[in-house]
């Protein structure tokens, strides 16, 4: 195909800007590279609302819109790990996360590592922004284990150790997660796991002069474990604390309480576990308990303490 001299021309014109933009871009490329490997992003911009607004647009999709934010904080905090610098946008991320979806447990139980990691210097304050979350966690989830263990680790352990400098402050901390990690211990049921970890509490609260509820926390762990190494060693610690004599005592009579209840929930209600059963109640039939004279029959008890000390006065009663 031949070209007219018309088209020709334009095609010479097209090659020459062509070559004319190239060469600008030649010359202010390097003086450009140099100038963006100078500058660095230091700050972030928030741009959400208050985390109540942001509830009130999600418009009916909390849950939604919280899995949504908590994939940014993750993403975002792995791209600004990798650029050696802090995200200081996480605390307002996760109020909103925790305001648009309150039993979302992700974002409780990695608080403390997210607020806290990749800075040279963590300030108390985080560690204070850290705990409020975790505690607003236990509160919304009330009878997670696994929460109250994280919780008490935290409070307990890792922040007077790391990020706390007043003695007193460190103190008071560490009491209060003792007394986290032993409400840990107390929802552990079937996982030993947690009540093995929050026994780090005890030692705590008896350096602390809570000798008594040092015992508590041992006592009501030793009722809800099944596992028989945790059982021994919690048995122990007891007898030390409470004298062996007493220590015997107790545990004949919690063994004859288990035996009991075991009895009547292979009766009852066999396929269910130890610690469901325990908290449903023993049984009653309110037809045959009507009335003065079968009051304080221990078939007729409303809670297993009831049952308990019923069954333990018929024993003393009898011949």
């Amino acid at each position: 195909m031949t070209l007219i001299p018309r088209d020709r021309a334009d095609i010479l014109r097209t090659v020459g800007l062509t070559l004319v933009a190239a060469l600008a871009v030649a010359l202010v490329r390097g003086r450009l590279f140099d100038e963006n490997r100078r500058v660095q992003e230091t700050t972030d911009l928030y741009a959400l609302p208050p985390p109540r607004e942001v509830a009130i647009l999600s418009l009916g999709y909390g849950s939604a819109l919280a899995d949504l934010l908590w994939a940014h904080l993750l993403v975002s905090q792995g791209l600004h790990t990798s650029e050696k610098r802090r995200y200081e946008s996480i605390p307002a991320l996760l109020d909103t996360i925790n305001e648009l979806d309150p039993t979302f447990r992700d974002p409780y139980r990695m608080a403390d590592a997210l607020i806290t990691f990749n800075a040279k210097e963590t300030p108390a304050d985080d560690a204070r922004k850290a705990r409020e979350i975790m505690e607003r966690g236990v509160r919304n989830c009330p009878l997670d284990g696994e929460l109250w263990l994280g919780l008490g680790e935290f409070v307990a352990f890792i922040a007077p150790a790391s990020y706390l400098s007043d003695p007193p402050e460190q103190e008071r901390w560490r009491l209060e997660g003792a007394r986290m990690l032993a409400r840990a211990a107390e929802l552990s049921g079937g996982q030993s796991y947690i009540a093995w970890q929050a026994m780090g509490a005890a030692r705590f609260l008896s350096g602390a002069g809570e000798r008594d509820a040092e015992i508590r926390f041992l006592e009501r762990t030793l009722v809800v474990t099944d596992d028989e190494e945790l059982k021994d060693k919690l048995r122990v610690r007891l007898a030390m604390l409470v004298g062996t004599k007493r220590e015997t005592e107790r545990n004949e009579l919690l063994d004859r309480l288990h035996a009991g209840v075991l009895e009547i929930r292979h009766r009852e209600l066999p396929f269910v576990t130890r610690p469901r059963y325990v908290v449903l109640g023993p049984p009653r039939d309110p037809a045959w308990c009507a009335g003065p004279d079968r009051a304080l029959d221990p078939a007729c008890a409303s809670t297993w303490r009831a049952w308990q000390d019923r069954v333990e006065e018929a024993r003393a009663a009898a011949p």
